[in-house]
C-alpha cells in the first residue's frame, strides 16, 4: 500500500548521477527537503534548479563533499542552514569501482584506497556525523545502499566486493546498536542497475561499460529510489532490514540469462 511521507530532511550522497539523483527527486516530488551531497557541484546544482522548479514545496540545498574526506563532510555540515540539521533520512549512496583486475593486478595505492575510502570510510563517517542527532530525537532511518556483490562474491571483484560486504555487516551492527530507539536501518542490495556505474569503473570506456548491461533488461536508478520509498514510509513500527533486488534474468551477480543479440 502506498503511503506518503512529506516535511522530512533527505540527506543524500552521491546526488548527482544514478540512485542519488533518483531518490532526490522521488522524496522531493512527496514533499520532502532535501539535502544534496556529491563531487560533482555543477551537477547538484542542476539538479537543485530542476527540483526547485517543480515546486513540490520542500527546501532544497546542495553541497559540495567528498566522503572520503572527514574534513569535507564537517565543512559540509558546518555550511548547512541550521533549519536543515535534524536529519530524518540519511541515504549513503556515494560509491564506486574500479577496474576488474585479479588481485595480483590490482593498483593497491590508488584504486584500493579510492574504493575503501569512499564506500566504506564513506558510510562509517556520514553515519557516524548523523547518527547522534537520530539518537537524541529518537527517530530517523539510515539507508546504505550495498550490493548483491556484498554477499555473491566474484573472481576480479576483489575491493568491490569486499567494500560491500563490510557495508553489510555495518548496517547489521548499527541497527542491533539502536534497537532500544526508534531509528531504522535498512540496507540496500541491488544487482545490475544502468546507471554511470560501469562507466566509472571501466574508466570512461564506453564500450566496455555498456556489456554488462547486453541482452538483459536491467534494474533502473528509478527502480531503486522506488524500493528506498517504499521503505521509508512503512508504518513506525515497520522496519525493512534488507532488500535484495535484481533485474528479472538475474539470479546472481554471475548467473544471469541474456537474448541473443
Amino acid at each position: 500500500m502506498f503511503r506518503k511521507i512529506s516535511n522530512k530532511i533527505v540527506l543524500i550522497t552521491g546526488a548527482s548521477s544514478g540512485i542519488g539523483e533518483s531518490c532526490a527527486k522521488m522524496f522531493y516530488e512527496n514533499g520532502n527537503h532535501i539535502i544534496l551531497c556529491g563531487r560533482r557541484v555543477d551537477r547538484l546544482n542542476k539538479l537543485k534548479d530542476q527540483l526547485v522548479l517543480n515546486n513540490a514545496g520542500g527546501k532544497v540545498f546542495a553541497c559540495q563533499v567528498d566522503v572520503s574526506s572527514m574534513d569535507s563532510i564537517d565543512k559540509m555540515f558546518n555550511e548547512l542552514p541550521e533549519e536543515m540539521k535534524a536529519i530524518d533520512i540519511l541515504v549513503n549512496n556515494a560509491g564506486l569501482s574500479l577496474g576488474m583486475d585479479a588481485v595480483v593486478d590490482i593498483d593497491a595505492r590508488n584504486d584500493l584506497d579510492s574504493v575503501i575510502d569512499t564506500n566504506v570510510k564513506g558510510v562509517f563517517r556520514l553515519t557516524r556525523k548523523i547518527l547522534p542527532g537520530m539518537i537524541q530525537r529518537n527517530s530517523g532511518h539510515i539507508f546504505n545502499i550495498s550490493s548483491i556483490a556484498g554477499s555473491m562474491f566474484y573472481q576480479n571483484g576483489s575491493i568491490y566486493c569486499a567494500s560491500k560486504a563490510a557495508v553489510n555487516a555495518f548496517s547489521d551492527i548499527v541497527r542491533k546498536e539502536v534497537v532500544s530507539t526508534k531509528i531504522r536501518v535498512t540496507n540496500v542490495c541491488p544487482g545490475l542497475v544502468e546507471t554511470e556505474f560501469s562507466l566509472v569503473r571501466f574508466g570512461g570506456d564506453s564500450d566496455k561499460a555498456k556489456k554488462p548491461y547486453i541482452g538483459i533488461d536491467p534494474l533502473t536508478a528509478d527502480d531503486i529510489a522506488d524500493n528506498i520509498y517504499y521503505c521509508a514510509s512503512r508504518p513506525e513500527h515497520v522496519q525493512v532490514t534488507t532488500i535484495e533486488v535484481m533485474a528479472n534474468n538475474q539470479a546472481s551477480t554471475r548467473d544471469i540469462y541474456r537474448d541473443q543479440v
